[in-house]
């Protein structure tokens, strides 16, 4: 996980200490100039205007993140005043999939005057569709959001660090770790009511980041990261605050024994977690081979967009049932069912795809012989996400 990619040494008003590149920011655009360049592609081939399909790709894009966060902002109950913080994360595909949409019909209005297929160019979106998300969940990787239930199988799982990590829901508020892998003394809380307690540490997790960098029990924290401590209030105003962005690294000066020890910098480390970014990622790529491969033998114009419906739709469903970051918004309860909002939203998008799939059968032209997307083998990809 890295939120931060690297920092350029610019320092303006905004940004003290440089200005921070951020890894899901950084792939959100990959994913667009990549899907961009390769709708261009193959515009040639199917005879359409490579300059307004490019057109029409920047309304989809723009539109479909427009939808990703305000869907985001009303499930996670975000402040309004976040909405434009898009390189933080926080995007909801089945938000972007309605915002593309509304983009694209905007799109197509804007150039009325030059009449484009609908389901033929959804055909050619289709793989790219695929392609964009296998990017972008590469970025909720490094960015360590939309993460996974706690792994128990062996070597299958992902330690994000833990002090910038969206999974500190999961592994700190819910009991199953502490933030930094230590406890402070049990005695803190009977000496707090009588005076200002040291900020003594009472119990290191074995085998513990923490524990790796020799902190021991008994240990007086005085200094974490450059920061002088003098009691276990103010160590508490240190990690109480949100942890700046992109640092996961902490460094501690400690008393021991009368003598003070500077620890080596370690990074707290989440329990192993499903890497569910990584999942749909791996998902994504094989259904972009899938899309392509069947491209040239689709009886109508729609029926690769259908598959691709269909194949997000079942992926998504399954790969929710890992994920930890969402809650339930209904439940079964007599059938000890409960669907989170994406899995709802896989069911009508499945349900969508039968219909269209039958009403475009019967009234999409058919589509031309020819193919019009170069076979798997010669289509030039470049994937990291």
């Amino acid at each position: 996980m890295h939120q931060v990619l690297f920092t350029i040494p610019l320092k303006i008003a905004w940004f003290p200490n440089g200005i921070p590149i951020y890894g899901f920011g950084t792939m959100l655009f990959l994913a667009f100039v990549v899907c961009t360049w390769m709708i261009g592609r193959w515009a040639a081939r199917a005879e359409l205007s490579r300059d307004r399909l490019q057109d029409l790709a920047i309304w989809v894009f723009v539109c479909g993140i427009i939808g990703a966060r305000i869907v985001y902002m009303i499930q996670y109950n975000q402040p309004i005043g976040d909405f434009y913080k898009i390189w933080e994360g926080g995007i909801v595909f089945y938000g972007s999939a309605i915002g593309g949409w509304v983009g694209f019909l905007l799109g197509k209005w804007w150039y009325r005057k030059e009449p484009i297929s609908t389901w033929k160019i959804a055909d050619m979106i289709a793989p790219l569709v695929c392609l964009g998300l296998a990017i972008g969940r590469i970025g909720c990787f490094l960015n360590g959001c939309c993460f996974g239930h706690i792994c128990t199988v062996p070597n299958q799982g992902v330690m994000f660090p833990i002090m910038t990590s969206p999974a500190q829901s999961l592994v700190v508020n819910q009991g199953y770790q502490t933030k930094v892998g230590f406890a402070m003394d049990e005695r803190l809380h009977d000496w707090m009511l009588k005076e200002n307690p040291p900020a003594l540490v009472g119990a290191v997790e074995p085998g513990s980041p923490a524990a790796l960098a020799g902190l021991q029990a008994g240990d007086k924290i005085i200094n974490v990261n450059g920061q002088a401590i003098d009691n276990f209030l103010a160590l508490e105003r240190v990690f109480m605050p949100e942890w700046p962005r992109g640092s996961t690294d902490v460094e501690l000066i400690v008393e021991r024994n009368g003598s003070t020890v500077s620890l080596p910098k370690f990074t707290p480390r989440t329990l192993p977690l499903y890497p569910t970014q990584l999942f749909e990622s791996f998902s994504m790529i094989l259904l972009f081979f899938v899309l392509i491969t069947f491209y040239p033998y689709r009886a109508y114009y729609g029926q690769v967009f259908v598959l691709l419906m269909i194949g997000y739709a079942v992926h998504r469903f399954f790969n929710e049932t890992l994920r930890n970051d969402t809650e339930p918004v209904l439940a079964l309860k007599k059938f000890g069912v409960y669907l989170t909002l994406s899995q709802v939203g896989s069911i009508f998008v499945l349900a969508a795809a039968v219909v269209l799939h039958f009403f475009l059968r019967k009234f999409s032209p058919l589509a031309a012989p020819r193919q019009e997307i170069a076979a798997p083998a010669q289509v030039p990809v470049a994937v990291s996400r």
